[in-house]
C-alpha cells in the first residue's frame, strides 16, 4: 500500500511532538524531585547509599533506587532495601510522608534497612497506586496498622519482622486482610500473631494468594476450616509456630495446589499424618524437628514429583524400605538425626535410581555399613550429580576407596564420627568442586596424601581426632589451598616440615594443629596470617620464647591456645581480647614474672601451670568499677602469693575461678559473695585461714567447691545446705573444721561427691544422708554448665575433681557425672552406722575409716550394690560380717581392718579374692583368707609384737581333754617351782611363735 506523503509528514510531525513532550527516556517531573530530597532528608545514610541523589536539575530517574515510566517520567518504582547490607549500610531515621507525592508509584522496597523499632507509618496506607510493598526485617516495630487494607491493588506485601531485633512487630488480628482481594504473596514471618486468633478465616478470604508465609509468629490457635477457599495456593510455610502435639493443621491437607509444604518445628507428635498423601502435587515438603514417631509412611515413596524431603531431627524409627527409590526426583534427601531409622544392610541398591540426587544427609541414621560398597552404590549412576554428602555419626566402616574419584561435583562431604579406617586414597584430590570437608572423628592413619594440595576449592578441612601420622610439607600438602580459611588437624601426631620461605593460605582465619610437632621454634610463618583469629599450637614441642611480632598481634585473636609446651618468658603487661567469647589458654609452660592486666571483654583466660609469681591485687582490682565480661578464669598450680584482695565485685560474670595450689594466704574475701553466677570454685590447696565467709550462700548456682587443703576452720555452716541447692560436688577435705556435720546438708539431693575427710568433726552421721538422692540413682546427673564450657566456638573446659578411692589420688573429668563418692575419713565421729544410709544405692566409694564409729556393719549392706571401694578400718565395728557383703559383686577394695569384729568371714569368692590385711586387728575373726581356722573354741592372749603389743593365739583343744587337762594344770600351779618351769616354757614357746 502507498502512504500518501501528506500523511507521512503529518505522522512525522505527531511523533515529534510526542517525543518532545514526553521522550523516550524521559527526565523525572520536578515536584516529584523534590519530594525524593526530602525522603533522603529524613533518612540517615551514614555509608553514604544516596550520595549520588544530588543536583536541583538532575535526573532523578537516574538515582540508584529509583524507576520512572518511560512514557510519562513519573516515578513507579522506589528500591530502597538492602537486606544483605552490614549494619553501618542500613537506613536510620524515619519515613517521609512526601512519599505521598509519587503518586503513580506501584512499588516501594525499604526491607532491610533499621528503623529501630519505630511504627510502620500509616500515611502509606493513603498510597493506593502501591501492588508491591516490601518491609521485610526494616526494623519497624508495634502493631501493624489495619489500614494497610485501604491498598486494594496490593498484589504482594511482605513485613517480615526483624529475627534478632529488640523490638517487636505484632498484629491483634487480620481483618484488614479482607481489603486485599488481589493478594499473591504475603509474608508474616516472625510477626507475633498469637492474639490474632482469626488468623485462619482472614487468610482463607484470599481468593488469589499462591504464596504465604507465617514461619515463626507464634501461632497457637489451629481453629477448624469448615471450607478452604484456598485453591491457588502453592507454597505455605508455617514452621516454627507452637500449634502442640496434637494439632496438626489438617486444613492443609485440602489444599492439593500446594507444591511446598514447611511444618518444621512446631513440636508436632504422632505418626506423620497419612492426610498429606493427597497433597500428591508436592515438591518441597519440610517436617524437620518435631517430634514425629513411628515408621516412614509408605505412600511417602510414591510422590514422584518430590524433589525436597526433610524430615531431620525427629523420633522416626524401623527400616527404610528400598522403595524410597522410587523417588526418582529428588534433588535433596534429609533423614539426618533420626536415631531409630536404619537401613537394613546400608542403604538399598535403589539408590541407583535416584540420578538427580544432589544433597544427601543421612546423619545420626544405623547404616552399619562399609563406606566402599555405599559410594558405589550412589556412584552408580551414569554422570553423578552429588554435591553435599552428609553421612556423620552412620556407624560406616572401613576404608575409603578409589570410587571417591567418581564424585567430581561434590562440593560438600561429612563424614565425620564413623569407624572409618586406612588412609586417605590418592584419588581424593581429583574432587576439584570440593570446599567442605570433615572426616574428624574416625580411625584413619597414614598420612595426607600429596593429591590434596590439588583441591584448589578447598575452603574448609576437619581431620582432627584420627590417627593420622608422618611429615607434611606445606608447599606440597597445600601448594594450591589458596582459599583455604580453616584447617582444623588436632589429635594427629603429624610433624609440619615448613621451609623459611612458605607463604601460607592467606584467608587462613582457624588453625588448630594440638599434637603436631610445629616447634621448638616458634613458627614465623604465622607473622603473614592477616586474618587467623582462631589458633591451636597446644602440645606441639615449642620451646622458644613467644617473639614480640607475635605479642603484637594478639588482639587478633578470639581463641588463642599454647598450652602444654615449653615456652619460656613474660607475657605482656596487658592482654587485648579481641572481641567477647575469646579465649587466651597459656597454661602448662614456663612462662615467669607478674600476671598481665587483661583486658574487660576477655572471656577466658587460663595461665595455670606456670611460674607467674607475685601477689593478685594489680590483676584483680585493676579498674574495679568496670564490670567484666570474664566467665574462666584458671591461675592454679603457679607461685602467687599473698591475700585474694576484696575486689571481686567487677568480676560478677564468673563461671569458674580456680586458684588452686598457690601460696595463698589469709581470708576469702566477703566479695566473693558477688559472684552470683559462679559455678565452679576452686581454692584447694593453700594457706587460707579463718571461716567460710556467709557471702558465699549468695553464690546459688555454686555446682562445685574445692576448699581442700587448706586451714579453715570454725563450723561446717549450716546455709550451705539452704543456699547452695545445687551443688553436685563439695571438697573440704584437710581442713580444720570441728562441731557436728550440720543436717542442713541434707537437702543438697543434687549432691553426688562429698569430701569432709581428715577434719575434726564429731557427733554421730546424720541420718538424713539417705535424701542424697543423686547417690541413691544411678542415672547421670546433668551439671548446669559446669562440665562443658565453650569459648571462641571451641569446648575449652571440662569440670575435674580428684578423689582418694582405692587407696589412691585418681582424677575424673570426663565421667565425673557418673562418680558418687561419700569421704567422712579421719575425722572424730561417733555413734553408729545409719541404717538409712542403704538407701545409697548408688554410692560408688565410701570412706568412713578412721573415726570412733561403733555397733555391727548394717546387716542389708547388699542394698548398696554400687559400691567399688568401702572403707570402715579403724572404727570400733562389731560383730559379725554381714553375710550380703559377699553381694557387692563391684567391690574391688574393701577394708575393715582394726575393728572389733568376730567370727567367720563370709565365705564367697569375693571376699576371699582381698588380702588378709583387709580384715587384720579384729578381736576374733577368722576364715579365708585369715590364716586363722574357725575350729577353734578357745583363745588365749599371749602379751608380744604388734600393732596393739599383742600376738593372738588359737589353740584347738578337745573337748573331753578339759578335765583332765585342768587337772595337771592344777597340780602344776598349787607347786611353785612347777609353775615357774611351766611358765618359762610358755613364754619360750610364745616367742617362737
Amino acid at each position: 500500500m502507498i502512504v500518501p506523503a501528506a500523511v507521512l509528514v503529518s505522522l512525522s510531525w505527531m511523533c515529534l511532538f510526542y517525543y518532545a513532550t514526553f521522550g523516550a527516556g524521559s527526565s523525572c517531573i520536578q515536584s516529584e524531585r523534590e519530594a525524593l530530597f526530602r525522603v533522603k532528608a529524613d533518612l540517615q545514610d551514614s555509608s553514604g547509599r544516596l550520595s549520588p541523589w544530588a543536583g536541583s536539575n538532575g535526573d532523578c530517574c537516574k538515582w540508584p533506587g529509583v524507576v520512572c515510566d518511560n512514557v510519562t517520567g513519573h516515578v513507579t518504582e522506589l528500591h530502597l532495601g538492602c537486606p544483605k547490607c552490614p549494619e553501618n549500610s542500613t537506613f536510620k531515621g524515619k519515613i517521609s510522608p512526601s512519599l505521598l507525592e509519587l503518586k503513580q508509584l506501584s512499588h516501594l522496597d525499604l526491607s532491610g534497612n533499621n528503623f529501630q523499632g519505630i511504627p510502620i507509618p500509616g500515611f502509606i496506607s493513603s498510597m493506593s497506586s502501591l501492588k508491591y510493598l516490601f518491609l521485610d526485617g526494616s526494623g519497624f516495630g508495634g502493631v501493624i496498622p489495619h489500614q494497610l487494607g485501604n491498598l486494594s491493588n496490593l498484589q504482594q506485601l511482605g513485613l517480615r519482622a526483624s529475627v534478632y531485633a529488640p523490638y517487636a512487630l505484632y498484629a491483634d488480628n487480620l481483618q484488614w486482610l479482607s481489603g486485599l482481594p488481589s493478594l499473591e504473596y504475603l509474608d508474616l514471618s516472625h510477626v507475633n500473631l498469637s492474639s490474632a486468633s482469626d488468623w485462619l478465616n482472614m487468610i482463607n478470604t484470599l481468593p488469589s494468594i499462591t504464596e504465604l508465609y507465617l514461619s515463626s509468629c507464634q501461632i497457637r490457635h489451629n481453629p477448624p476450616l469448615a471450607k478452604v477457599n484456598l485453591s491457588l495456593l502453592s507454597t505455605l510455610a508455617l514452621d516454627q509456630n507452637q500449634f502442640g502435639p496434637t494439632s496438626f493443621p489438617i486444613w492443609v491437607s485440602h489444599m492439593k495446589s500446594l507444591t511446598s509444604l514447611n511444618l518444621a518445628q512446631n513440636n508436632l507428635r504422632g505418626t506423620i499424618p497419612g492426610e498429606l498423601q493427597n497433597l500428591t502435587s508436592l515438591i518441597y515438603l519440610k517436617l524437620s524437628s518435631n517430634k514425629f514417631n513411628g515408621s516412614l509412611p509408605h505412600w511417602l515413596f510414591s510422590f514422584h514429583h518430590l524433589q525436597y524431603l526433610n524430615i531431620y531431627n525427629n523420633n522416626l524409627e524401623g527400616r527404610v524400605p528400598n522403595s524410597i527409590g522410587n523417588l526418582t526426583s529428588l534433588v535433596t534427601l534429609d533423614l539426618s538425626y533420626n536415631r531409630g531409622l536404619r537401613f537394613e544392610g546400608g542403604i538399598p541398591a535403589s539408590f541407583k535410581s535416584l540420578c538427580h540426587l544432589r544433597a544427601l544427609h543421612l546423619s545420626g541414621t544405623r547404616l552399619n555399613q562399609s563406606v566402599s560398597e555405599l559410594l558405589e552404590i550412589l556412584g552408580e549412576c551414569p554422570s553423578t550429580s552429588l554435591q553435599r554428602m552428609a553421612l556423620s555419626e552412620c556407624q560406616l566402616f572401613g576404608q575409603l576407596s578409589e570410587e571417591i574419584r567418581k564424585f567430581t561435583r561434590l562440593s560438600r562431604l561429612s563424614l565425620e564420627a564413623n569407624s572409618i579406617s586406612g588412609p586417605l586414597p590418592m584419588s581424593f584430590g581429583e574432587l576439584k568442586s570440593l570446599t567442605y570437608v570433615t572426616l574428624d572423628r574416625n580411625q584413619i592413619n597414614g598420612t595426607i596424601p600429596t593429591s590434596f594440595g590439588e583441591l584448589s576449592e578447598l575452603q574448609w578441612v576437619d581431620i582432627s581426632l584420627n590417627s593420622m601420622e608422618g611429615v607434611i610439607s606445606p608447599e606440597i600438602h597445600f601448594a594450591k589451598l589458596t582459599k583455604l580459611s580453616r584447617f582444623s588437624a588436632s589429635g594427629n601426631r603429624m610433624t609440619l616440615k615448613v621451609t623459611p620461605d612458605w607463604i601460607p593460605p592467606e584467608p587462613l582465619g582457624i588453625l588448630h594443629l594440638n599434637s603436631w610437632y610445629v616447634g621448638p621454634a616458634f613458627p614465623k610463618w604465622l607473622q603473614q596470617l592477616q586474618y587467623l583469629g582462631s589458633l591451636d599450637l597446644s602440645n606441639s614441642g615449642i620451646s622458644e620464647t613467644v617473639p614480640d611480632w607475635f605479642w603484637a598481634k594478639h588482639s587478633q585473636f578470639y581463641y588463642l591456645n599454647m598450652s602444654h609446651n615449653q615456652i619460656p618468658g613474660r607475657v605482656p603487661s596487658f592482654i587485648l581480647a579481641h572481641s567477647a567469647d575469646t579465649l587466651f589458654d597459656f597454661s602448662w609452660n614456663r612462662l615467669e614474672g607478674r600476671l598481665p592486666v587483661i583486658s574487660s571483654n576477655l572471656t577466658a583466660l587460663d595461665l595455670s601451670s606456670n611460674l607467674f609469681t607475685g601477689n593478685l591485687i594489680k590483676f584483680l582490682c585493676f579498674n574495679p568499677t568496670q564490670v567484666r565480661e570474664t566467665q574462666f578464669l584458671n591461675l592454679q598450680d603457679n607461685l602467687l602469693s599473698g591475700e585474694i584482695p576484696d575486689c571481686l565485685r567487677s568480676w560478677k560474670n564468673l563461671l569458674v575461678l580456680r586458684l588452686a595450689s598457690n601460696n595463698l594466704k589469709g581470708k576469702i574475701p566477703r566479695s566473693i559473695g558477688s559472684l552470683t553466677s559462679l559455678l565452679s570454685l576452686r581454692l584447694q590447696n593453700n594457706s587460707l585461714a579463718s571461716e567460710i565467709p556467709s557471702s558465699l550462700s549468695n553464690c546459688t548456682s555454686l555446682v562445685s567447691i574445692d576448699l581442700a587443703d587448706n586451714s579453715l576452720e570454725g563450723k561446717l555452716p549450716e546455709w550451705i545446705g539452704e543456699s547452695l541447692l545445687r551443688l553436685q560436688i563439695i571438697s573440704f577435705r584437710g581442713n580444720e573444721f570441728q562441731g557436728n556435720i550440720p543436717e542442713e546438708l541434707c537437702r543438697l539431693q543434687l549432691l553426688q561427691i562429698l569430701d569432709l575427710s581428715h577434719n575434726f568433726l564429731s557427733g554421730k552421721l546424720p541420718e538424713c544422708f539417705s535424701n542424697f538422692s543423686a547417690m541413691a540413682s544411678s542415672s547421670k546427673i546433668e551439671a548446669e554448665g559446669v562440665i562443658a564450657l565453650f569459648f571462641g566456638g571451641m569446648q575449652s573446659f571440662v569440670e575435674y575433681q580428684f578423689l582418694v578411692t582405692k587407696g589412691q589420688v585418681k582424677g575424673y573429668s570426663t565421667i565425673l557425672n557418673y562418680v558418687r563418692s561419700l569421704d567422712l575419713s579421719w575425722n572424730k565421729l561417733s555413734g553408729k552406722f545409719p541404717q538409712q544410709m542403704m538407701k545409697l544405692r548408688a554410692l560408688q566409694y565410701l570412706n568412713l575409716s578412721h573415726n570412733r564409729l561403733s555397733g555391727e556393719i548394717p546387716g542389708d549392706i547388699a542394698a548398696m550394690g554400687s559400691l567399688e571401694s568401702l572403707d570402715l578400718s579403724g572404727n570400733r565395728f562389731s560383730g559379725k560380717i554381714p553375710p550380703g557383703m559377699a553381694s557387692l559383686t563391684f567391690l574391688n577394695l574393701l577394708n575393715l581392718s582394726h575393728n572389733n569384729l568376730s567370727g567367720r568371714i563370709p565365705s564367697s569368692t569375693q571376699l576371699h579374692s582381698f588380702d588378709s590385711s583387709s580384715f587384720i586387728g579384729n578381736i576374733a575373726l577368722c576364715g579365708r583368707p585369715l590364716n586363722v581356722s574357725c575350729s577353734t573354741r578357745y583363745i588365749f592372749i599371749v602379751p608380744g609384737s604388734g600393732e596393739d603389743g599383742l600376738v593372738w593365739l588359737s589353740v584347738s583343744v578337745l573337748a573331753g581333754f578339759l578335765v583332765g587337762f585342768w587337772g595337771i594344770v592344777g597340780s602344776i600351779l598349787g607347786c611353785t617351782p612347777w609353775r615357774e618351769l611351766y611358765f618359762g616354757f610358755l613364754d619360750h614357746m610364745g616367742l617362737k611363735l
